[in-house]
């Protein structure tokens, strides 16, 4: 296809100014982020180095943060637009994706900073596309989630747990028949009961970001894979997402963007469904989805593990321009927009479905969503639900008319207050009148009662005032019987 020929040229040319690439040591990657993000860096400007925290063994996580969200303060960067990212070295042995991680923010960062003029068409393309990706949208490179299990070139972290089996069971739970199989949970049986320091520094920057897309790079085969990873049986066979026919989409867009995995002998058309490979429960790309609605892909980079350092740069070129093409998709190719109330002000927590058979996704802070989608020339009912909290508007459905694979397609939406039904307004008022009157009558029945209450009191307590009464009553008589 013409997206991989110009992929094959675009890897050669990378390799020819990096023909031998070295394996980075966790403080080359450090220096490196440092670097890039220093005054004088290809990202100067457009990025910030943050900690995600500490590994099991004291190594600082971090991720290169580039784009819009990289200008703002700590708290409130990033929300209200797009949001991307690339994790690398989750299994320890398995460190090309940090080559490749970091390559990507370099791409991005160079492209979009350079000044140097060019009549490449083809470079055009590519200086317009990193541009657009920073001013529109938040990347965050994640080269490494496994330093300890890098510096000891394991699979699982200090502790030798399997991350990819370490996260909370969503969807589907590991099938008792399996309970007892060590390889479905990556480890002992009991390794998901316990949240490593390395799952949970994830999960927690996962769940601040909810990024739209990311790409988890792995080892072993060459294919892009995608949810689900686990089903309810434990048996190897299609287990079907929602978002299935998305999820297909943006991982043959990877295939078809690399040079040969779409070529595959073993992976029609090089991309595979999870369990249909072989299932897996603990996994990040499910928990991925239902948790933070992030579409999530595990990119398998190459059939070897740790591969010999002559063949990395020729395979780190292969995989940034199909990383930027899927990323670009994910996001740009998404249906999205903002939800407000009536005054303007954000509606936090509104429920996002598009089309037919699709998972939901959330507005954040500022009342925005993003929901990446495969194209369509058909119009596509989007429907979106209100908080529980906003109990007097109704859900609205609305239809964009088409989903671009470049630009989307871009909705505002504003609920405002239910309508009062006809006569409501009079109906109302009638209550509050009937309410009055009711309460005015009660009071008035009270005031009587309390009157009633003190003379019967003051009759009890004064016991000579029947005498009195008795006593005049006689002196009248006899004055009228003198008269007489």
């Amino acid at each position: 296809s013409d997206a991989a020929t110009r992929a094959r040229e675009r890897a050669r040319v990378m390799v020819d100014d990096d023909a031998r690439r070295a394996y980075a040591s966790n403080d080359d990657l450090r220096d490196a982020m440092r670097r890039l993000s220093a005054s004088d860096g290809a990202c100067a400007g457009i990025s910030r180095v943050v900690s995600l925290g500490r590994s099991t063994n004291g190594e600082d996580v971090r991720a290169l943060t580039i784009g819009r969200g990289a200008r703002a303060s700590d708290g409130d960067d990033g929300r209200g637009g797009l949001r991307f990212g690339f994790i690398g070295n989750m299994h320890g042995d398995e460190p090309v994706g940090r080559e490749i991680a970091m390559e990507v923010g370099r791409w991005v960062c160079e492209r979009a900073t350079t000044t140097r003029e060019t009549t490449s068409e083809a470079e055009t393309r590519e200086r317009a596309l990193a541009k657009r990706l920073v001013n529109e949208a938040t990347l965050f490179v994640v080269p490494t989630v496994n330093p300890d299990g890098f510096a000891a070139k394991t699979r699982g972290n200090a502790r030798g747990v399997d991350l990819n089996r370490n996260f909370p069971y969503t969807r589907f739970s590991l099938p008792k028949s399996l309970s007892g199989r060590a390889s479905a949970v990556g480890g002992s049986a009991g390794d998901n009961a316990k949240r490593e320091i390395e799952t949970a520094l994830i999960m927690r920057w996962s769940e601040k970001w909810a990024m739209n897309g990311v790409l988890n790079y792995h080892e072993g085969a060459l294919v892009a894979n995608y949810p689900w990873d686990g089903n309810d049986d434990g048996s190897t066979s299609y287990s079907a997402a929602p978002d299935d026919a998305t999820f297909r989409y943006l991982a043959s867009s990877y295939a078809q963007a690399h040079p040969t995995m779409s070529k595959s002998a073993e992976f029609e058309d090089g991309i595979t469904n999870g369990a249909a490979w072989y299932p897996l429960w603990g996994g990040m790309q499910d928990w991925h989805y239902v948790q933070t609605g992030t579409y999530s892909l595990t990119v398998e980079v190459d059939d070897e593990k740790w591969p010999s350092e002559d063949k990395l740069g020729a395979i780190v070129a292969e995989h940034v321009n199909a990383s930027i093409d899927v990323c670009a998709r994910a996001l740009f190719g998404s249906v999205r927009g903002f939800v407000r109330d009536e005054r303007g002000a954000a509606v936090v927590g509104a429920s996002i479905v598009v089309g037919r058979d699709s998972a939901p996704v959330k507005t954040d802070a500022r009342g925005f969503f993003a929901k990446p989608s495969e194209p369509s020339t058909r119009p596509v009912r989007v429907v979106i639900t209100p908080p529980s909290n906003k109990r007097n508007v109704d859900t609205i459905t609305h239809f964009v008319p088409t989903i671009d694979p470049t630009d989307g397609a871009s909705i505002d939406v504003v609920f405002t207050p239910r309508s009062a039904p006809p006569g409501f307004l009079l109906l109302r008022v009638v209550a509050v009148v009937a309410f009055a009157v009711v309460a005015f009558l009660i009071r008035r029945s009270a005031r009587r009662r309390r009157r009633v209450s003190v003379l019967s009191e003051s009759l009890v307590n004064n016991v000579d005032v029947e005498k009195a009464i008795a006593n005049r009553r006689g002196m009248t008589s006899s004055r009228s019987l003198s008269g007489l």
